[in-house]
């Protein structure tokens, strides 16, 4: 009698669609943006300020949804349009239409080089200003962010 090999099947375990969505920027990292570079964050309150229609103030921040980035980013673009000083914290990902809008709004992208918190990819910091053309910074972790976006 021969053995008999059996087939396990294992099917990969992807988080649901928008189980992500409401997860906070890791709070060391939210501290600098907005307590000590002095960002506001437009996502803050949705109920007094929806950040997919109403212009941005100067020198705002978000964390979008992890399922519906793209109408965020646009407005964060549309704003920066403007005038308006913007930074964006989503994934790195070079491979999305979100990402070319951002690069092609001259972003500065300071890209993580260890994750934050509980993050699969690598996220990174999409600063819109008016910069003449886009540029893409490693940077060690949160300590670092300040050095790029002080007195700007």
């Amino acid at each position: 009698m021969g053995l008999r090999a059996r087939v396990v099947r294992v099917r990969p375990k992807f988080p649901k669609r928008g189980v992500h969505d409401n997860d906070p920027t890791p709070r060391e990292l939210y501290d600098i943006i907005v307590n000590k570079l002095g960002f506001f964050d437009v996502c803050l309150g949705p109920e007094k300020f929806d950040a997919t229609k109403a212009i941005w103030p100067n020198r705002s921040y978000c964390n979008p949804p992890f399922s519906s980035k793209r109408p965020f980013i646009e407005q964060g673009i549309a704003s920066n349009k403007l005038g308006r000083e913007v930074l964006i914290y989503v994934p790195f990902d070079p491979t999305t239409r979100w990402f070319r809008a951002l690069y092609e709004a001259n972003a500065m992208i300071l890209i993580f080089m260890r994750k934050l918190k509980h993050e699969k990819f690598p996220h990174a910091l999409y600063y819109l200003r008016d910069f003449k053309s886009p540029q893409t910074i490693l940077i060690g972790g949160v300590q670092d962010v300040p050095k790029y976006l002080m007195g700007s």
